[in-house]
């Protein structure tokens, strides 16, 4: 019986790197096949696919276990204690997972409705673009918080060293 939980631990971070590959590639695709005539179906299979891992992820959300090093809820109290304490997982976060699932789901679902209903398609293609700029958002974000800030500081130390010392040759 205590063997259960371990089983579903050890499986839920393959479950959800394999989640974000699908999410990910599917976007990728359908954000890459957009435009062109020829591959439209690919688009079509790409946007159903994420559409898919997202209605998936959702329904499975309430039956998942809470990991240790879930994030917290999406809230202002939250930023703010974060903001004040600096300790524990930063709830931009959690606000970044909200705003990927509503664009990239509203991205997906209008793709789907402009199939059938034309005057979407101009919907779906401002949603696609929003939905690009937050999930470039989400990567910055992730590589700024996992290494990126000893990287940026290093890279501004020396920019800001490299310039003064300048400064101070050409007097």
């Amino acid at each position: 019986m205590t063997d259960a939980p371990r089983r579903r631990r050890r499986f839920a971070m393959p479950a959800m790197k394999a989640w974000h590959a699908v999410v990910a590639g599917g976007f990728l695709v359908a954000y890459l096949t957009g435009d062109s005539d020829d591959v439209y179906i690919m688009h079509q299979v790409a946007g159903y696919t994420v559409l898919g891992a997202l209605v998936l992820r959702l329904a499975v959300a309430p039956f998942a276990h809470k990991p240790p090093w879930r994030m917290p809820r999406a809230s202002l109290a939250a930023g703010r204690e974060w903001l004040t304490t600096r300790c524990g997982r930063n709830p931009l976060f959690a606000w970044l997972a909200v705003a990927l699932f509503a664009t990239v789901g509203a991205a997906a679902a209008s793709g789907m409705a402009a199939h059938w209903l034309l005057w979407v398609e101009d919907l779906h293609e401002a949603l696609s673009t929003a939905s690009l700029w937050v999930v470039l958002g989400h990567v910055a974000f992730i590589l700024l918080m996992f290494g990126g800030r000893r990287r940026v500081a290093a890279l501004w130390r020396r920019f800001v060293d490299g310039h003064s010392t300048r400064l101070k040759e050409s007097s």
